[in-house]
């Protein structure tokens, strides 16, 4: 029998015949809740379900310590640092991080933005003080997108714990010098942190290591929404496109972002835990280039190692030689493969797919700026001329089209069908698209001969756990009332 299904064992205090189990690691057993209590100071440092292990290819990484069931929490714990995301435009709040569309009020030392003069964030103990000392003696313009560089500068300066942990994480320094995007990147950090730097000189040979830990391993953040957290376990998670865990976020009486890491199916004792670091419906190639920009590696997983993509055709073309044929890649895993059509002899070359693509991408991209029916209509038939019905920039646009085409129309309930089936195929979770299947399932609901309740109702079963005033939230309410009447 394996250990966390046994029903009794010896209290870990007294040693006396016990059934209270810890409901965490479920290894440890005690006679009553006080010896429970007594024994947390020793039993906190092993009480996990997870163990972290450490090799030459992937680094350090995350694995189940004991067998874990679908939908068990796995961590659940505190950012080391957070701040408003460095790429944002969006003005957030300096103590709880919530966005100021319109700023009112400011701090009144520092006078960068805040959502309100009694922000519980700003007066939290360890919260703004020192940051705000730091902010009004520089006078550094009120950037939000360098707020997280800078709370980061400051653990560094002050020789924080916190600071030890993130050093530990990856930066990939070596990968970010001269001439890449990177560089850029942390030259243009420096110059709004200039007045700073001016200040303290030293600031300016660690900002590369920062920005670099920032890149490598912030998570974004939902809520509050605009942010990034760095997480001293969870940034240990690492990627697959098939990912066995899911992460969702709260906030604590300071504001701050809490993670909850949750299995989304059984996994085994010694399976590795694993997260997507990509956007789920990208093609291989853009999936793998994206892992390779921002966290220095190329997935080899089973989807991406497969030309069809298990089936979904999310990067297959048509050949233009044959009405029949389907052009794929030899070889996924290279970027400079040879594609061919599966019916003829047809070849394209790597940098001819990438022309192709891209440019019908920047037409999606065009047509999604301002959605209108027809157009997305004509600009779909050109696309599966082109491209198989299942290439991301048909399931793409086919997203919007489902949400303008009447009910009765065929191409509406063919669209939401397929997107469906591309969503089990690449997420049978629905542990990253919950939302865009959430809108999908809402669609098929009604259309002809559609069991309307069936839908609806799982649709709102998918949107359970969306975090409140969220895109997902608001979509829950409104199919709540619609299954009152369905």
């Amino acid at each position: 029998m394996q250990e966390e299904n046994v029903k009794e064992g010896e209290c870990s205090v007294c040693g006396k015949s016990a059934k209270l189990k810890c409901s965490d690691c479920r290894r440890s057993f005690y006679c009553n809740k006080e010896h429970q209590k007594e024994d947390w100071p020793r039993h906190k440092s092993i009480c996990h379900a997870w163990e972290i292990k450490e090799n030459e290819e992937v680094g350090r990484y995350l694995v189940a310590n004991r067998d874990l069931t679908s939908g068990e929490a796995i961590i659940s714990e505190v950012p080391l640092v957070w701040g408003a995301a460095p790429h944002t435009h969006n003005r957030v709040c300096i103590g709880c991080g919530s966005r100021c569309e319109y700023i009112e009020t400011r701090c009144t030392k520092c006078l960068w933005p805040s959502c309100s003069i009694n922000c519980q964030a700003l007066f939290a103990k360890d919260g703004h003080e020192l940051e705000c000392a730091l902010l009004a003696k520089t006078r550094i313009f009120p950037r939000c997108d360098v707020l997280l560089a800078i709370r980061m500068l400051i653990l560094w300066k002050t020789k924080s714990k916190r600071w030890k942990l993130l050093e530990k994480l990856q930066s990939h320094e070596n990968a970010r010098g001269p001439g890449t995007e990177a560089y850029e990147e942390v030259q243009e950090v420096k110059k709004h942190l200039g007045p700073l730097i001016e200040v303290d000189p030293s600031c300016a040979k660690i900002l590369p290591k920062i920005c670099g830990l920032i890149d490598v391993n912030a998570l974004e953040t939902i809520p509050p929404e605009g942010s990034v957290a760095i997480y001293r376990t969870a940034c240990l998670l690492e990627h697959r496109c098939l990912a066995n865990t899911r992460h969702s976020f709260t906030l604590d009486e300071k504001g701050r972002p809490i993670i909850t890491v949750t299995a989304v199916t059984s996994i085994k004792k010694g399976e590795h835990l694993s997260t997507n670091y990509t956007h789920a419906l990208w093609s291989t190639r853009a999936r793998r280039q994206h892992l390779l920009a921002t966290k220095y590696f190329s997935c080899t997983c089973e989807r991406c190692a497969d030309p069809t993509e298990l089936g979904t055709h999310l990067g297959t073309l048509k050949c233009p030689y044959n009405d029949a044929g389907l052009v794929l890649p030899r070889d996924p895993l290279d970027f400079e493969t040879e594609w061919s059509c599966n019916k003829c002899q047809g070849t394209l070359q790597a940098s001819e797919v990438i022309q192709l693509t891209d440019r019908l991408e920047e037409e999606v991209e065009e047509a999604m700026r301002s959605p209108n029916k027809a157009a997305l209509s004509d600009l779909l038939s050109r696309l599966r001329a082109l491209l198989h019905p299942g290439h991301q920039h048909c399931i793409s646009l086919g997203h919007s089209l489902i949400q303008l085409l009447p009910s009765r129309d065929p191409l509406k309930l063919e669209l939401c069908k397929l997107i469906m089936n591309t969503v089990a195929a690449i997420d049978p979770y629905y542990a990253r698209l919950t939302l865009y299947a959430a809108i999908t399932l809402r669609e098929l609901a009604y259309c002809p001969g559609q069991d309307k309740k069936a839908h609806l109702s799982k649709a709102a079963t998918l949107l359970m756990s969306e975090p409140p005033k969220s895109p997902g939230a608001k979509l829950l309410r409104l199919i709540n009332s619609e299954l009152k009447y369905a």
